[in-house]
């Protein structure tokens, strides 16, 4: 007897003798015939008798038990199938461009393989999660002082004291930007020894105003609103979503499980302006406020990377081919049994038949419809942990006809997979190989060691607690009773770790509904909708205020219906510094 199962039957057994002991005071003739709970007396029958049906009852409620996570299991691959799924190591990797090949434009789709190799035997093949424009120029030089400043500046300037300037160059004197057709200028904040949190809050909440200056006097100046992090871009989504996905809960996974991802910046369609230089050369100046002094002399070259792409340790294979004799009630799921590589299985995506005339697609239970025919046959993964510890991903196989007409069938998977924890080991720096068939002007490196993967909780209390959130509308969060408590709970269950000091942050949430003015598509109109006031403790988030903020205003607006606005707002507690308001975002805006 196993030591868990050991643990129901005295459970069951205490149970039993508890019932048998109100049996003895409600009848204690009939007990004492049978000398129940007699220990010295007791009928030797009885005991064994009582034994059996206590380990009966303990092997039923065992099983029941070990039944009760694949339900869960079951309503999540409807509901969320993201949330139980591995979510897998990610890396930055830089193109180290070689300037005398910047001559055009070269784009790099997102999903392309990336490898990456340990030694001769073992590699880590990673997915770009996002698009990469490689333009034709590159960072000469990152600077910073304070002012007074020496060169030409923007006539709107007025309490900026800082600037950090990025110099810009294209190939030769002869080569200008105007030659080009550019778009977003993205690029990644490294920052000072690889810690980037200060200065992205720091660009984010303090830039003035930014500047296109030219070396032979000509000042364009942007707007600093077109200054942003990515990390609430809905373009800019890293784990893998389903249809089924509520965007609110997969911005916030995003966030907690890869931080990094505020990292990565864009200055929206300065492009636009960089096309009208007839110039070689550009500097782009960000006037900060209150730049600490110690910074100033920490700026170089290294502190914004351009041409950067996020990639994550997932890729596409083929599984090893199962043969189901309709046995067992599941059969394990095997990535390759041959790789010298640590192969975990994220998912399955498809299950196929191998018949002699090709494969037949089987369907997966919970995807059916009414157009759905119930004589084919379906599959169903489900995920455990064995007794080591190890995750284990198996498959059922439904076949209505199965014991009539086969003893057995092939089937072959199609897998969602990742290396475990092995790229872990990845140094950085080391070099990246692209498995597409792309030229690039350079060579691809990781930046820094890639994250360790994060596993699924198969707590069932967790679970259904963000089983509920999944019911929770627009209109349960405003009504709720504790509308911080209600808040902080769907920041704590899309976060991997215990303590969620971003919850904490959370002092005091206020809405209020209401008409006001705004703008829709160059329109003057007067709609309603609601102000969302929140109130964050910025000393606990540790200069993660105006991240965290960019995504709770993004995550509210999953809940705009067509005809409302919403507007999201940041005020600090126990500080006097200026509020963070964002623009009202009309709910057909969305839509657009």
């Amino acid at each position: 007897m196993s030591d868990q199962l050991m643990r129901y039957f005295e459970r069951e057994l205490a149970y039993v003798r508890k019932s048998l002991n109100e049996f003895s005071g409600d009848f204690p003739e009939q007990a004492n015939k049978l000398k129940l709970n007699q220990s010295s007396n007791e009928d030797p029958n009885i005991s064994r008798l009582i034994d059996g049906m206590a380990l009966l009852t303990a092997k039923t409620e065992k099983k029941i038990d070990d039944q009760f996570p694949e339900v869960l299991q079951d309503l999540f691959n409807i509901l969320y199938p993201g949330y139980l799924q591995i979510s897998p190591s990610y890396a930055p990797i830089q193109l180290i461009e070689e300037p005398e090949k910047l001559s055009e434009s070269i784009f790099l789709p997102k999903g392309n393989r990336l490898s990456v190799k340990l030694n001769k035997e073992q590699e880590c093949i990673f997915t770009t999660v996002s698009d990469l424009t490689i333009d034709p120029y590159y960072i000469q030089n990152i600077k910073a002082e304070a002012a007074p400043f020496n060169f030409l500046t923007p006539a709107n300037l007025r309490h900026a004291d800082s600037v950090i300037q990025i110099e810009l160059s294209c190939l030769d004197d002869d080569t200008f930007f105007s030659h080009f057709d550019l778009s977003h200028f993205d690029f990644y904040v490294r920052g000072f020894e690889s810690n980037s949190k200060g200065l992205i809050d720091l660009l984010l909440l303090n830039t003035e105003i930014i500047s296109l200056l030219t070396p032979d006097g000509k000042l364009i100046e942007i707007d600093s609103s077109r200054l942003h992090s990515r990390i609430a871009d809905t373009d800019f989504q890293w784990l893998p979503r389903h249809g089924s996905h509520f965007g609110g809960f997969d911005l916030l996974r995003d966030y907690f499980i890869y931080p990094d991802k505020a990292a990565y910046m864009r200055i929206a369609e300065l492009g636009h302006e960089l096309s009208k230089l007839n110039s070689s050369k550009v500097t782009i100046s960000l006037f900060t406020k209150q730049l600490p002094p110690e910074f100033l002399r920490l700026f170089n070259k290294k502190v914004f990377c351009l041409n950067t792409v996020p990639a994550i340790n997932i890729f596409e294979c083929r599984g090893e081919p199962i043969k189901y004799d309709f046995s067992k009630l599941s059969v394990p799921v095997i990535a390759d049994l041959h790789s010298e590589n640590e192969q975990t299985v994220v998912s399955v995506n498809t299950v196929k038949e191998v018949l002699p005339t090709g494969e037949f697609e089987l369907s997966p239970v919970y995807e059916g419809g009414y157009w759905h025919d119930e004589s084919s046959p379906q599959w169903q993964s489900r995920q455990h942990w064995d007794e080591k510890g190890r995750r284990k991903v198996s498959l059922s196989i439904s076949y209505p006809y199965s014991s009539q007409s086969k003893n057995s069938v092939v089937l072959a998977t199609n897998l969602s997979v990742c290396n475990g924890r092995l790229p872990c080991l990845i140094a950085a720096n080391q070099p990246v190989e692209l498995m597409a068939s792309i030229e690039l002007p350079g060579d691809l490196r990781v930046m820094s060691t890639p994250t360790a993967p994060q596993y699924p909780n198969l707590d069932n209390q967790l679970n259904w607690r963000f089983m509920a959130l999944l019911n929770v509308n627009f209109s349960s969060l405003v009504q709720s009773d504790d509308t911080v408590k209600m808040l902080q709970e769907s920041l704590r269950m899309c976060s991997p770790n215990q303590t969620c000091s971003q919850a904490d942050a959370i002092k005091q949430l206020e809405y209020k509904h209401l008409v006001a003015p705004m703008s829709i598509r160059q329109q003057s109109v007067f709609a309603s909708g609601t102000e969302v006031t929140i109130m964050l403790d910025d000393e606990m988030l540790g200069n993660n205020i105006a991240i965290l903020g960019e995504v709770l205003n993004q995550y509210f607006q999953q809940f705009c219906s067509f005809d409302r606005f919403m507007q999201v707002k940041i005020k600090r507690f126990g500080n006097d510094a200026e509020s963070i308001e964002y623009d009202k975002v009309h709910g057909s805006q969305l839509c657009l």
